[in-house]
């Protein structure tokens, strides 16, 4: 199956944690699927074992379906840790009774989905982006320090020059390597946090600095990005 539609209604950001073991068969269903995704590798806290967070944008209608493909590929294992505390000097291990092996239960899956105040996918200078806007009846009430977060996936050869202009702009940026299914080819991920009166400010210097890529088979815009709420905002 190709790609789907332009996003046409309301939108949602999934972010699904998932085991490593399952994320590349995730990755290939939504793929087949028609839902593009990019993809994290992270670590977990409790095991610290390694795991993957992806991020797939889809439509309140379809919602759904791909929790049922998350729910469908990623389950649960039993795995054993030792359950000595890290750091324990030697010679207190060589007077304690032995310890047996912790059996604890792993896998799964943890969904969240952030509902997309403005959608944005470009295809470089001069090409009209596709774009969704959130009904402006759910925007903040005036008198409210409205506070967006564009997360911006962008492929790797315009990372630099993109950051360059942000930073120039006097815009903070975080920088995430990722890799996947949105361009099919490793990329990166930007978080820049901004005030919602210069969200446009931010989608044009990234349009101007990026370029799409790519063939017939394998189409590539030149970058996603997603504007959230951010329901509070702190700087410490």
């Amino acid at each position: 199956m190709g790609e789907r539609e332009p996003m046409e209604g309301p939108m949602q950001l999934l972010v699904a944690i998932v085991q490593s073991e399952d994320a590349d068969v995730l990755l290939k269903r939504l793929n087949a699927a028609g839902y593009r995704a990019t993809r994290i590798n992270t670590v977990g806290g409790f095991l610290a074992q390694g795991n993957v967070t992806i991020l797939v944008g889809v439509q309140d209608d379809q919602v759904d379906e791909v929790i049922a493909l998350i729910q469908k590929t990623c389950r649960t294992r039993r795995s054993y840790i030792n359950p000595t505390p890290l750091g324990t000097e030697p010679i207190h291990l060589a007077l304690a009774a032995p310890a047996m092996p912790l059996e604890v239960l792993i896998g799964g899956a943890t969904i969240f989905t952030f509902p997309v105040r403005r959608y944005f996918r470009t295809s470089g200078p001069g090409a009209a982006p596709d774009t969704y806007e959130a009904p402006r009846d759910s925007h903040p009430k005036p008198g409210a320090l409205a506070m967006n977060l564009v997360l911006a996936i962008i492929q790797n050869e315009d990372v630099d020059q993109v950051t360059r202009a942000l930073l120039d702009a006097e815009h903070r940026v975080t920088r995430i390597n990722t890799a996947g299914a949105f361009f099919r080819r490793g990329n990166v991920t930007l978080l820049i946090g901004v005030e919602e009166s210069k969200v446009d400010e931010v989608v044009n210097l990234i349009q101007e600095n990026t370029r799409a890529r790519g063939g017939a088979e394998t189409p590539a815009h030149a970058a996603t990005l997603f504007v959230l709420d951010a329901s509070r905002t702190v700087r410490v």
